[in-house]
């Protein structure tokens, strides 16, 4: 009678990888909140914090909202990235998180799947004809 087949155990390492590789079976934006989110939120969070060391945690909140004008301040070159920080960034990700969830209560409230709304249309509009040969 042949020995049975042991498997080894995988790695840490293994699990690891195989944990990486599993995310790309997620969507779009939590793909992103997963892979690139941390990186931009620790960024995000150490221009903030060296903000609030700097300017003050008071002022810092205040320019980064933009309640308060950069020159203003004890370190307006500071400021300065600090308020672009809040101009640019801030927006930027309440918007695209209103996006995804507008997105994703459209796609709930979607009855036909595209697909058959496309063949539906080909349908009603009776076939597409060929366009017309040039002749020279």
């Amino acid at each position: 009678m042949p020995e049975p087949v042991t498997v080894p155990k995988a790695t840490w390492m293994e699990q690891t990888r195989d944990a990486f590789r599993s995310l790309s079976s997620l969507n779009r934006p939590r793909y992103w909140l997963v892979t690139r989110g941390p990186a931009w939120l620790a960024a995000f969070s150490l221009l903030y914090v060296v903000g609030g060391l700097v300017l003050g945690w008071r002022t810092a909140y205040e320019v980064l909202v933009g309640l308060q004008p950069p020159r203003e301040t004890d370190v307006p070159a500071y400021a300065y990235v600090l308020g672009l920080l809040g101009w640019l960034l801030v927006p930027a990700v309440i918007g695209g998180a209103a996006g995804y969830l507008v997105t994703r209560q459209i796609d709930r409230r979607r009855t036909v799947d595209a697909e058959e709304l496309l063949a539906q249309m080909r349908r009603q509009a009776g076939g597409l004809a060929n366009p017309p040969q040039v002749r020279e």
